[in-house]
């Protein structure tokens, strides 16, 4: 390597950077020792909280076991709706069998009938608006041209 061209003004910058290199290496090696006396104080503080707490001391200072939440009580039908349920099947079968879509069951007491509601369009009501409609794209493609 050819040292010749150096000149004074780029020592003096080499030398700058050195500084601050080693300036930079120090902080860092600062942080390092920080955060691992930061670690080192954390572990021992967790590692007193996490000895001084064990499932025996939780037993000690509460003096009796942890209370278990009750199990839910079962869900239970009475004959009456089981009743109803079995008639309502069977009527539906018996419906399926003769060939019909629904069984007519009766109501039940103190309740009305559902009325079931008829809906569609009429060919009237379609022809109309089929005619509208026409109307509007023969509009709206001379609007266009």
């Amino acid at each position: 390597m050819d040292i010749s061209h150096i000149t004074s003004h780029s020592l003096r910058s080499l030398l700058s950077l050195t500084e601050k290199k080693d300036h930079l290496i120090k902080g860092i090696e600062d942080v390092e020792n920080e955060i691992a006396t930061a670690l080192k104080g954390a572990a021992t503080s967790a590692l007193d909280v996490f000895t001084s707490i064990t499932p025996k001391a939780v037993k000690k200072k509460s003096g009796k076991k942890a209370a278990r939440k009750p199990a839910k009580a079962k869900r239970t039908m009475s004959p009456e709706g089981r009743a109803r349920i079995s008639a309502a099947t069977k009527a539906r079968w018996a419906a399926r069998r003769a060939g019909k879509s629904k069984a007519k069951v009766a109501p039940k007491a103190g309740k009305p009938a559902k009325v079931k509601k008829k809906g569609g369009i009429t060919p009237a009501g379609r022809a109309k608006l089929a005619a509208n409609m026409k109307a509007r794209w023969a509009a709206r493609r001379a609007a266009k041209v």
